[in-house]
């Protein structure tokens, strides 16, 4: 079956898909999905699975996935400075 053009999966779209929905594309568990946008790395296999299942180049995918991985990084960092901004705050409204 072929998709339409305009449901056609891009790495930009990986970057924003919910791990669920990539579950239900695939079927595969979402926590996989979790761990290669944050941390593991996808082995071959999985990554010819996925790619076949997606419709889309093996490429696109790592773009997709390699999208998350920065995503999740400058988020980590944007989460990590406001706690360290909701301290000092604090630590300030004490003294004050």
């Amino acid at each position: 079956m072929e998709i339409p053009d305009n449901l056609t999966l891009l790495a930009e779209d990986i970057r924003y898909l919910r791990h669920v929905q990539l579950s239900l594309l695939t079927g595969i568990d979402s926590s996989n999905f979790s761990a290669w946008s944050n941390h593991r790395r996808i082995s071959e296999r999985s990554l010819e699975r996925v790619a076949q299942r997606l419709r889309i180049s093996k490429l696109d995918l790592l773009k997709g996935l390699e999208l998350r991985r920065q995503d999740a990084a400058i988020a980590r960092a944007a989460q990590a400075k406001a706690t360290h901004l909701i301290k000092f705050l604090n630590s300030n409204q004490e003294t004050a």
